[in-house]
C-alpha cells in the first residue's frame, strides 16, 4: 500500500508540477553547440598510411606499447603452463 501511494504521488508530481527533465530531454539549440565535421582523416581515426613512425617510446606503436602487447600475449601462456604443471604435480601424489 505504501509503494502504491509513493508511485501515485510521484505520478501526480510529474503530471501537475511539470518537471520537464523527468518527462523528456530538453533540446539545446543554442549557438554554443558546435557540430564536429569530418575533415578527411585528421580526426580520431586516421586514414591508413597517414601516420608517422614513432619517435619516442610513448608514441603510438612505440616501445612501451609493443612491450605491453608482448606481456598481454605472454601472460596467458605462462598461466596455462602453470596450471598444467600444478595439475600434473597433483596427479603424481
Amino acid at each position: 500500500m505504501i509503494s502504491f501511494t509513493f508511485l501515485f504521488g510521484l505520478f501526480v508530481q510529474l503530471i501537475f508540477f511539470d518537471s520537464g527533465y523527468a518527462l523528456a530531454d530538453e533540446v539545446n539549440d543554442s549557438e554554443e553547440v558546435e557540430i564536429f565535421q569530418n575533415d578527411g582523416g585528421s580526426g580520431i581515426i586516421p586514414k591508413p598510411g597517414s601516420g608517422t613512425p614513432p619517435s619516442s617510446a610513448t608514441d603510438r606503436g612505440g616501445a612501451l606499447q609493443l612491450t605491453l602487447l608482448g606481456l598481454l600475449l605472454l601472460f596467458p601462456i605462462v598461466a596455462i603452463l602453470s596450471v598444467r604443471r600444478q595439475g600434473k604435480k597433483a596427479r603424481k601424489t
